[in-house]
């Protein structure tokens, strides 16, 4: 699995892995503050933000701030929602229903079109079905390109937030999220173990990579505790 992924993702992605380390970039940590003003007074504005931020051309004239308003955002006005779905996807995938977790991650991504987890699962179902010479499937190469390029802007909007430190952590909406950034972004997979301290997910890593070189990394899951307390009550 580990090898076939890393394959796929170096081929379609090779150019934001190759250059997302050499770019010095502005650290701009997400005012969830702003971000839930913005989604609980207009809304609209955020679904606007989200549809160029997933169209199936970049646009290059979102500005950082945009980004981060526009996928941060997308976690007020779906909070969640699609957590079911995504658990269905990863069964389908590893039942080896690469068609049916294709078609189910559609579905999420209209109500969420900033799905992490269903962009992986979209791309990842659409490699497994071009690699089987059994069946003819109605997919394309360039069809999975437009979700793998989709990954690739949500990771480097992720990768604006923070560094990865206590003071400046990542900031992420979703857990699988973390776990997407560190393989398919930074290309770290052994981890030692995993703790939480206060509003931080907290690795410590047996490996480390061109792209990130410290043993510790930490998340800021603050958004994912409001969401699991929201459900609760």
């Amino acid at each position: 699995m580990r090898k076939i992924a890393l394959t796929f993702i170096f081929v379609c992605c090779s150019l934001a892995l190759t250059t997302h380390a050499q770019i010095v970039r502005q650290i701009k940590p997400v005012d969830w503050k702003e971000v839930k003003k913005v989604a609980d007074n207009d809304p609209q504005r955020i679904r606007d933000l989200v549809a160029r931020l997933s169209a199936d051309k970049i646009d290059t004239t979102m500005t950082w701030n945009e980004r981060v308003l526009a996928y941060y955002g997308q976690s007020y006005l779906t909070p969640n929602t699609e957590m079911t779905d995504c658990i269905d996807q990863d069964n389908l995938m590893r039942e080896g229903k690469y068609e049916e977790c294709l078609a189910k991650a559609k579905e999420t991504l209209k109500k969420n079109p900033v799905s992490l987890k269903s962009l992986s699962n979209a791309a990842f179902a659409i490699t497994r079905m071009l690699k089987d010479s059994t069946h003819h499937y109605d997919v394309s190469k360039e069809e999975g390109q437009i979700y793998f390029n989709r990954m690739s802007r949500i990771f480097n909007t992720i990768a604006s937030t923070g560094a990865g430190t206590e003071k400046l952590p990542f900031a992420v909406t979703a857990v699988s999220d973390e776990y997407l950034f560190m393989r398919y972004y930074l290309n770290i997979w052994e981890i030692e173990r995993q703790s939480f301290t206060g509003k931080y997910d907290v690795f410590e890593l047996k490996e480390t990579s061109q792209y990130y070189t410290d043993k510790k990394m930490y998340f800021d899951i603050s958004r994912i505790m409001e969401i699991e307390r929201s459900m609760f009550e």
